[in-house]
């Protein structure tokens, strides 16, 4: 945030101080063609006077002698400043007359034009002398005979000079506008970021204690708004638990006393009919129970060593009868739940086992977190219902028995513990034609 204000406050002042040196070049070189005018034709009106009242055979010397390296003077038939390809500077025109105050009837014109352009040639004695400039200013007076003196005036471009007390204040403002937006956007920066990792933090399903609000009014009123959210959550996440857990732990002891009661009865057919059902309802309640505890935060995190745990899993699947391999580097550390952790995996292992044949489990250590893949060579799940599997008590008849049992809950516990550690678990096609269990899990 800090970064983007400062490059967006210097492109600003950039394109300010641009805009201001190119108005103020400007107004310099329109400042220096005036003053150039200025004296150009006060001294051409001095020379027409002074050619007035001149013999006629003295009147070249005169003009040579009033010559110089920037100024060239004639007399012509035709005012060279009345040619209609020269740009006329009328006000300043006006603006001369004014100040010289010239004799009366002595017109005086002025006008910018290119040396090169038809009618202003450069003439001798000074054309290989005169400074290739782009522009000269071409005054015309009349003189009393109905001719007129004709001056080019070499304006010349000014040199390029630093205002340096100009250029030191534009930087001292700069750095003072550049430390106030440093400060400000920490002071409104600081907040947010912790907003925001507290953010990922209540996603995580972490303990999170209250922010203390700072920074500007609105910042502080999101940060009290925060708080307010985070406790609402917390505490319907903590009821819904508690509900669940309580429920499951009321059914229990009914579901009991009715598998007593069927125990007593003798008519076989309804006594295993009942016994089925019993089952049943005391798998959903197990499976009730289960989904609260992977809802519970309680369980502190701790550093797991995923290659144990899933060591360990893997052995017990084995034991169990079942077909498990495990593929992963030694040391892979991550910050868990463990008890909730080793439910989760052990129910995507489970289903991989279960309904696909086998469960073949590998680790990858990526750059910011690590992914565990657990592969099956079952039939697949279609696209559609990838996502639908994780919804609870969903199963899926064309790739899913009802004959082997289960209550639908158990990938969701899976990813309800998984993304409360801030991890994701996804399913895709396997390479071999079976699903495949991708789980993402922050790393160290």
């Amino acid at each position: 945030m800090r970064g983007q204000l400062i490059l967006a406050l210097f492109g600003v002042l950039l394109v300010v101080q641009c805009a201001s040196t190119w108005l103020f070049l400007e107004e310099r070189r329109s400042a220096i063609r005036a003053f150039t005018a200025k004296e150009g034709a006060s001294r051409v009106i001095n020379v027409a006077r002074e050619l007035e009242q001149a013999p006629a055979a003295t009147r070249t010397t005169i003009l040579r002698a009033a010559e110089s390296r920037e100024l060239r003077l004639d007399v012509d038939q035709v005012a060279l400043a009345r040619r209609s390809d020269a740009e006329p500077l009328a006000q300043l025109t006006r603006e001369i007359t004014r100040l010289l105050e010239p004799p009366p009837g002595r017109d005086l014109a002025i006008v910018l034009a290119k040396p090169e352009a038809g009618g202003f040639p450069r003439s001798a004695p000074y054309e290989g002398d005169w400074d290739e400039d782009p522009l000269m200013l071409v005054v015309s007076v009349a003189l009393n005979d109905r001719r007129f003196l004709n001056a080019r005036i070499d304006i010349g471009e000014p040199p390029l000079q630093w205002a340096w007390p100009a250029f030191i204040s534009i930087l001292l403002t700069a750095c003072g506008v550049v430390a106030a937006v440093w400060f400000l956007s920490g002071h409104i920066a600081g907040p947010m970021a912790t907003l925001a990792v507290a953010s990922i933090r209540l996603g995580r399903g972490e303990p999170l204690e209250p922010l203390l609000p700072s920074g500007p009014t609105e910042v502080r009123q999101v940060t009290e708004a925060f708080n307010e959210m985070a406790e609402r959550l917390t505490r319907l996440l903590n009821e819904r638990a508690r509900m669940l857990a309580a429920i499951g732990h009321d059914l229990r002891s009914p579901i009991t006393a009715m598998q007593l009661r069927v125990e007593l009865l003798e008519d076989t057919e309804s006594r295993e009919r009942l016994e089925a059902c019993l089952d049943e309802i005391q798998s959903l309640v197990q499976a009730a129970l289960a989904l609260a505890r992977g809802a519970s935060t309680d369980e502190p995190r701790v550093t797991v060593n995923l290659h144990d745990l899933l060591k360990e899993l893997v052995g017990e699947l084995v034991e169990a009868g079942g077909k498990a391999t495990l593929a992963a580097p030694a040391e892979v550390s991550i910050m868990a739940r463990s008890a909730s952790l080793k439910r989760a995996l052990r129910n995507i292992a489970e289903n991989a086992v279960r309904y696909g044949g086998k469960a073949d489990i590998r680790i990858l250590r990526c750059q910011n977190h690590v992914r565990i893949e657990i592969e099956d060579d079952g039939p697949g799940i279609r696209e559609a219902d990838r996502e639908r599997v994780f919804e609870p008590f969903v199963r899926l008849e064309i790739s899913r028995s009802r004959n082997t049992g289960g209550s639908g809950l158990g990938l969701s516990i899976a990813r309800t513990v998984i993304e409360s550690h801030g991890g994701s678990v996804t399913l895709e096609q396997a390479p071999a034609g079976g699903s495949r269990a991708v789980i993402l899990w922050p790393a160290l």
